[in-house]
């Protein structure tokens, strides 16, 4: 885990990072493209052979690839961090690290995106006040539940922290890390725009269908993740890693302290514990009262 202070997360480094580890991108885009083919086909044959598929059963696309996505989410969050990347084995550490919480996230995401298009649906042939109300709320959750994803898939893959921990700083970050959230929401816009141009520019549905699934085999999935991980780790790194890393240092100095402390013996100790039981004395960086000295002496006889 790379926490340099000397990190830059401007637009030219995230091109620069980006495309300087290109290559090694669309490996793992081939990755995670090969069980979205599988997954994909699976609903394209089971729609042919029941005539009509309702959205629940597309939409688990998300649950499904959730185990992945993991995969591919540790890839990135390695790349950002500047560490060293073995995108095969990266992508499958990922899996195995970080699945459980990307298949229990993908439920809740699963859940709100069905939950979108039955009040979307519901609006439309009945509208009234009261669904669109229901429409507004599911909205801001939906947004709200987004900007927690950012940073919480994220943290799963770059600190090992509790699921609660996890879901309980997301929420905290939404605020402290609004603007790099913005520029996510943006830069996807931005994408999704550019995808739509593509699409519609495009006479012949074939060639269409063969540009996106390229695009999707060699660039979408790791370009998508990327720009989420690339905004939310800088702020992930300075609320969460670094503090994290912080404590961790102090709890490790302090415990080779104490180490040290117990391994005084007695007569080491006795130097120190001449005078004035109320003065203070200089011992392993700190300063002790020669009281605490007699009493670490006294602990020490005892054992004996």
């Amino acid at each position: 885990m790379s926490v340099s202070n000397s990190r830059k997360y401007g637009f030219s480094e995230f091109f620069t990072s980006y495309f300087s580890n290109f290559g090694w991108l669309v490996i793992v885009d081939l990755m995670f493209c090969v069980p979205l083919a599988v997954f994909v086909g699976g609903i394209v044959l089971l729609t042919k052979a029941v005539g009509e598929l309702s959205w629940f059963v597309i939409f688990l696309l998300i649950p499904l690839m959730s185990p992945f996505f993991a995969g591919l989410t540790n890839v990135c969050r390695k790349l950002v961090s500047e560490n060293k990347v073995r995108p095969v084995r990266d992508f499958f550490k990922g899996i195995k690290d970080n699945w459980l919480f990307f298949f229990i996230n993908s439920i809740f995401f699963y859940a709100l995106t069905v939950g979108m298009f039955i009040i979307i649906s519901i609006n439309r042939e009945a509208g009234g006040g009261a669904v669109m109300i229901y429409l507004v709320i599911m909205a801001l959750t939906s947004l709200v539940f987004l900007m927690m994803e950012f940073s919480a898939l994220v943290m799963a893959a770059s600190v090992d922290i509790g699921f609660t921990d996890i879901l309980r700083n997301s929420l905290v970050l939404i605020g402290k890390g609004i603007t790099n959230h913005l520029k996510t929401i943006f830069a996807l816009l931005f994408l999704a725009f550019v995808l739509y141009t593509i699409a519609v520019s495009i006479p012949s549905m074939i060639i269409m269908l063969i540009v996106f699934g390229v695009l999707s085999a060699v660039l979408l999935p790791t370009l998508i993740t990327y720009i989420v991980v690339f905004n939310s780790y800088q702020t992930i790194e300075k609320h969460v890693i670094k503090p994290f890393q912080s404590q961790t240092e102090k709890e490790e100095k302090e415990r080779i302290e104490k180490e040290k402390e117990e391994s005084l013996t007695v007569e080491e100790l006795l130097p120190l514990s001449k005078g004035d039981p109320e003065e203070y004395v200089f011992l392993n960086g700190k300063t002790l009262k020669r009281k605490t000295i007699l009493k670490m002496i006294e602990v020490r006889q005892n054992k004996e």
